[in-house]
């Protein structure tokens, strides 16, 4: 049916926009008949299992996914906090909020330190940026300023690949650092009222780079460590029998330069192949120098794990 529609209203290398994608159909059918597309949809899942979709056409042409996040949470914080009764200012009132959420009672007399949940200091990210390693660094020398050892950082988005080297800062300075996503259930008012909010840790990805015998490089998944297991369906829990089952989907960047990740080679499951290759297709690299790779891996609850590494050719 699509097929009719999209040859009826449009021409070859006409544009093709679906707003509301779900699992890609529309968009699958534009690329098989030669024609632009743009997709959207406010559900990760739909964005992931339209990504594969596509990737299974042959001869699919490069596309990007862009994560326009921000922009969503920049206007519910507008809304939500901006004419609230005791005139307190909307980024006050949303730390406020992320705090009660977490369990958390806000403190005073911080810059970077704005709750407190048991022994645990809390860090709360701003909604139209990523937590980088500089902001975790200065809520971490305030932490030990003020003699404590143990703190909680929430945020929505993270700079690429600061998760080891920050917890190797922390365990210097005596830190016990918990990294957490803010998650996108806390724009719901049924979702808050309900009390159904989970702050889930960051995974850990572990890779080990070589370089074979004529100069390309591979890359090999070596372990991916989702923390609070207790949080995870038992339905799901009884079904994974090895680490590399919680991974769906990941790719590389052989050439990432800190701007859009462009998928240069991935491996991805099926609902009819399950299987999924844990070492990458040998790259080599043309121009001497040191390069960038990151790395992304998708798990199954759709959740993003980034690792950036560098190799010199």
């Amino acid at each position: 049916m699509l097929e009719r529609v999209i040859k009826a209203g449009s021409a070859e290398d006409g544009l093709v926009a679906d707003f509301f994608c779900g699992s890609g159909t529309t968009g699958a059918v534009a690329e098989k008949l030669d024609r632009r597309w743009i997709m959207a949809d406010i559900g990760r899942f739909a964005i992931h299992t339209t990504r594969k979709r596509l990737l299974g056409i042959e001869g699919c042409k490069p596309f990007v996914v862009q994560n326009l996040g921000k922009y969503e949470r920049q206007y519910w914080q507008g809304v939500t906090f901006a004419n609230r009764r005791d005139d307190q200012k909307p980024i006050y009132e949303y730390i406020k909020f992320i705090l009660e959420l977490y369990h958390a009672e806000p403190i005073t007399g911080c810059l970077w330190i704005h709750g407190k949940k048991g022994k645990n200091l809390i860090h709360v990210g701003a909604v139209d940026a990523p937590v980088t390693l500089s902001d975790i660094e200065s809520a971490i020398d305030e932490c030990k300023k003020i003699k404590q050892s143990s703190l909680d950082i929430l945020g929505w988005e993270w700079e690429m690949g600061l998760h080891d080297v920050i917890q190797d800062i922390a365990k210097t300075k005596g830190v016990t650092l918990s990294l957490k996503y803010i998650p996108r259930e806390v724009m719901d008012p049924r979702a808050v009222a309900a009390g159904d909010i989970t702050f889930y840790e960051l995974a850990y990805l572990e890779v080990d780079l070589s370089r074979n015998k004529h100069g390309e490089f591979v890359v090999e998944l070596k372990d991916f460590v989702i923390p609070n297991h207790d949080l995870i369906p038992e339905e799901v829990r009884s079904k994974i029998k090895k680490w590399s089952d919680y991974i769906d989907y990941w790719s590389i960047d052989w050439d990432f330069n800190n701007d859009t990740f462009h998928n240069m080679w991935q491996s991805y499951r099926t609902r009819k192949d399950r299987t999924l290759l844990l070492k990458s297709d040998p790259h080599l690299y043309e121009k001497k120098g040191k390069h960038p790779i990151m790395i992304k891996v998708i798990d199954i609850f759709g959740n993003d794990t980034t690792r950036i590494a560098e190799v010199t050719s």
